[in-house]
């Protein structure tokens, strides 16, 4: 009897380890699966939250400020309003071409603008920040959109400085500070526009405008446009043609008069 009793609660015994062996292991097995949810809950987060972050600045950088004084078109006219021919001009600062059309023509325009024939309209964009070691185009740019913002008629002489002291392409660029003195040295306010350089608070609109040429059918620089109508090459003669056509036409077209 004794040993039946004994036989049995040795059983028990047993049969109670294993149950709370195979507790253990379901509790284990279940902490394990807790674990698991819980790292892939934060991974999912995390993902989320870069995401989210990253939406977020690509939106503050697309936004950005808007600078005043800059035409519909993105551009800054020089020259009368009132001038029967208009030369629209698609520049980057970064842009050798661009450079060597100011050179080459910057007497025949010079006369044209101070004569009333003609008004250029400056519309200024970035795409060859991948031709500078420190993203000189758009910088430059952001530069010249904090210029206008207070100092409109400054433009032209932060434009020709611009060009007279263009770096070599993939080189570096000036500094954000050499950008400022730059600007100084023709008149602009350092503290007018220091804070929006070198924050690079225009970069947004610096984008949006080079994204609006592009769709507008500029894929090069420089484009000009005399009129309306696009022209193929930037030579003198090519552009004096081009001038003399419009004032033609200009001169051609009847004009209304109020009764």
């Amino acid at each position: 009897m004794t040993n039946a009793r004994t036989a049995r609660q040795e059983r028990e015994r047993k049969a109670a380890e294993l149950r709370a062996a195979a507790a253990r292991k379901q509790a284990r097995q279940r902490s394990i699966l807790v674990t698991v949810a819980a790292l892939a809950v934060l991974a999912i987060a995390v993902g989320v939250f870069a995401i989210v972050k990253t939406a977020q600045q690509e939106q503050a950088a697309a936004s950005g400020g808007t600078p005043g004084n800059f035409t519909t078109g993105n551009g800054v006219i020089v020259g009368n309003t009132a001038a029967p021919v208009t030369l629209v001009a698609y520049e980057d600062f970064q842009c050798p071409a661009c450079r060597n059309f100011e050179e080459t023509n910057k007497s025949q325009l010079d006369k044209w603008i101070a004569d009333g024939t003609v008004k250029v309209e400056y519309r200024p964009i970035s795409f060859l920040d991948s031709a500078s070691k420190n993203q000189y185009s758009s910088r430059a740019l952001n530069m010249v959109a904090a210029v206008v913002n207070v100092a409109p008629d400054k433009f032209k002489a932060v434009h020709d400085k611009l060009y007279a002291n263009q770096p070599e392409e993939q080189t570096a660029g000036p500094s954000n500070e050499e950008l400022i003195q730059l600007a100084v040295s023709v008149g602009v306010s350092e503290d007018s526009i220091a804070d929006a350089v070198n924050k690079n608070s225009y970069s947004g609109w610096v984008k949006t405008v080079t994204e609006t040429a592009s769709k507008d059918g500029v894929n090069s620089t420089p484009t000009l446009r005399v009129n309306g109508k696009t022209l193929d090459t930037y030579d003198p003669a090519s552009i004096k043609a081009a001038v003399d056509a419009a004032v033609k036409a200009a001169a051609s077209t009847p004009t209304t008069t109020s009764s």
